[in-house]
C-alpha cells in the first residue's frame, strides 16, 4: 500500500509544528532513542552531556539502522527516523509489531522512486507497481502533504513505514508551514540517518524558531521546560484527526515530553538563547509582557499562513491562531 496523509490545514485551519537541528543536525540526535530521565542531574543540568551522550546501546542502534538504510534504499538529501520506536514515551513501550517510521527527502523524487523501484518494487502496492515510478512521483508531488508512504515493509527483519517528500517541498513546509505534515514531526527530536552536506540547515533552524515563537503566544509570561515543550509538541497534534476522534491517547504529548526533556533542551537550546523574547530564570523562563507592541513583534516571527487576525488589530487578548477547537491556556493544560 502506498498512502498519502494530509493535515488538512487549509480546511481545519489548525496549527501544527516542526523541529530542526542547527549546527550539524545529525550531530545532535545520536541521542533520541535512548532518552534519559528528566530528573537525571547529569542530563538535565549539563547541556553538553544532554547534547552528546554516548550510551553504548544507542550507538549500536543508530549504527544498525543507519547501515540498514544505506544498504537497502537510494541515497537522499536527508533521512530521519521518528516516532515511538525512536523516542521513548511514558506508558507506551514499543513492541516487535511497532513500525519504525522513516522519512526520505530526495532532491529529485522521480529519480529516487525509479531507483527504489529497481531495488524494492515489492514495497509498493500492486496498483502503484502498475502505474510505475514516474506516476508515483507525480502523485506525490500533487498530494496535499506532498508525501507518499509505504507502510508495513519488512527489511532485514525490521518492520518499517517510510515516507518520501522532495527537498523542495520540505523546505517550503519548514519555512512557511505549508502543510506542517513533515515539519510538525521535526518539532520533536528525531534520529538522523542520512544528511547530505548540501542540505540547507537554515530551514530547519527557521522551523524551530517559528515553533518556539508560536508557543510563546499560547504560554503565560512565566513557564518552565515542561510547559514550553508540551506546548511546542502540542502544536503538531492540534489538527491531528486521531486526537479529535479519540484515536490517540489524550496524554500523548505529555508522555512524549516528560521522559525526553534533555533532548528537547538540546534541540531548542540555540533558538531559545537567540530569542529576544525570552529570559531564563530560576523557575524556568520569563517572556516579555504581552502588550500590543510585543505581540506585533511576535507576529513577525510566525508563519503568516497561521495567523487568524489582522496584525494591525492585535491586542493582548487576541486569539492569534486559527484552531479547530478551543485550546485551553498552557498553564491550565500542563500544570
Amino acid at each position: 500500500v502506498v498512502s498519502t496523509q494530509s493535515t488538512g490545514i487549509q480546511d481545519m485551519k489548525c496549527l501544527r509544528g516542526v523541529h530542526c537541528y542547527n549546527r550539524g543536525f545529525s550531530r545532535y540526535l545520536s541521542t533520541a532513542a535512548a532518552p534519559q530521565s528528566a530528573n537525571n542531574p547529569t542530563s538535565a543540568n549539563n547541556p553538553t552531556s544532554a547534547r552528546n551522550p554516548k550510551p553504548p546501546q544507542q550507538a549500536l542502534i543508530n549504527t544498525a539502522l543507519r547501515d540498514l538504510v544505506a544498504r537497502n534504499f537510494p541515497a537522499s538529501q536527508l533521512c530521519f527516523a521518528y516516532g515511538s520506536k525512536i523516542l521513548h514515551q511514558t506508558n507506551n513501550l514499543p513492541t516487535d509489531d511497532t513500525m519504525t517510521d522513516l522519512i526520505f527527502v530526495p532532491r529529485d523524487s522521480h529519480a529516487w522512486h525509479r531507483e527504489n523501484f529497481e531495488q524494492n518494487s515489492q514495497h509498493y502496492s500492486w496498483l502503484m507497481r502498475c502505474i510505475g515510478p514516474e506516476n508515483v512521483a507525480s502523485f506525490q508531488e500533487v498530494g496535499r502533504a506532498y508525501c507518499v508512504f509505504n507502510p508495513y515493509v519488512e527489511v532485514e527483519g525490521t518492520l518499517l513505514k517510510y515516507g518520501v517528500i522532495s527537498e523542495h517541498h520540505l523546505y517550503k513546509d519548514l519555512e512557511k508551514w505549508d502543510t506542517l505534515y513533515v515539519a510538525g514531526r521535526l518539532h520533536k527530536p528525531v534520529m538522523v540517518l542520512q544528511q547530505d552536506p548540501t542540505f540547507r540547515l537554515k530551514y530547519i533552524k527557521h522551523n524551530l524558531r517559528s515553533a518556539l515563537h508560536a508557543a510563546l503566544v499560547l504560554l503565560p509570561e512565566r513557564f518552565n521546560d515542561l510547559q514550553l515543550f508540551c506546548v511546542i509538541s502540542r502544536l503538531s497534534y492540534a489538527g491531528d484527526v486521531r486526537m479529535m476522534v479519540g484515536g490517540e491517547n489524550p496524554e500523548k504529548v505529555r508522555n512524549i515530553v516528560e521522559p525526553n526533556i534533555p533532548h528537547f533542551r538540546a534541540l531548542y537550546s540555540e533558538v531559545i538563547t537567540e530569542s529576544p523574547f525570552l529570559e531564563r530564570t530560576d523557575y524556568g523562563y520569563c517572556q516579555r509582557a504581552k502588550c500590543e507592541r510585543n505581540l506585533r513583534q511576535l507576529h513577525k516571527m510566525i508563519p503568516k499562513k497561521l495567523l487568524a487576525v489582522d496584525p494591525e488589530n492585535l491586542t493582548p487578548d487576541s486569539r492569534v491562531f486559527r484552531f479547530d477547537r478551543n485550546v485551553d491556556p498552557a498553564h491550565q493544560l500542563y500544570r
